[in-house]
């Protein structure tokens, strides 16, 4: 497939902002959660826009997570004017889980600190290393293939656990949504 066609194919499944909702065109990605058989996001059930992931997403309902494919800076800011929802960068608990992943080296320093990062959202060492332990060789075998250096999160996860269902599906949004404790 050429880069143009991929291109064209993955904008098909793009988002598109309305007046009071986010629009999915040909339905959404994961047929679990809130929009099982819907095309409409109410901006009243999005709790907050998280920009740092990718693709950016909307916390819903205190406990899903919502991929928001196609959005960028300039949609989220006219979301949050329409709205008033907050555009938030937690901690991404998905992608520090899957840093090891990735075609890059990390020092020992660097690892411990992301373990450290990650217990102190509730996800303690051996959990980490369960969690890991889970998911490894379809990221594994993902890297292989793309050789992505930069980022992996819980889309990326998602997609890679076929055959999904509910149970991995809401597997994943609790592990997402855990935080720190105040």
């Amino acid at each position: 497939m050429s880069i143009q066609k991929n291109k064209n194919k993955n904008k098909s499944a793009d988002c598109v902002v309305a007046e009071d909702h986010i629009y999915f065109p040909k339905g959404y990605c994961f047929k679990y959660g809130f929009l099982k058989n819907k095309k409409k996001l109410p901006f009243s059930i999005i709790d907050e826009i998280r920009t740092n992931t990718f693709p950016v997403t909307a916390k819903i309902n205190t406990n899903e997570i919502i991929f928001l494919q196609g959005l960028d800076e300039k949609k989220c800011i006219e979301i949050k004017e329409k709205s008033n929802i907050s555009l938030t960068t937690p901690v991404d608990n998905w992608s520090l889980l899957c840093d090891e992943f990735l075609d890059t080296e990390c020092s020992n320093e660097q690892q411990e600190d992301v373990i450290q990062l990650l217990m102190e959202n509730g996800i303690n060492r051996d959990e980490v290393n369960g969690i890991r332990k889970r998911i490894s060789s379809r990221m594994l075998i993902l890297t292989f293939f793309s050789w992505e250096w930069m980022y992996y999160g819980q889309f990326d996860v998602l997609k890679q656990l076929w055959p999904l269902n509910q149970k991995k599906y809401w597997w994943t949004m609790e592990i997402a949504l855990r935080s720190k404790k105040d």
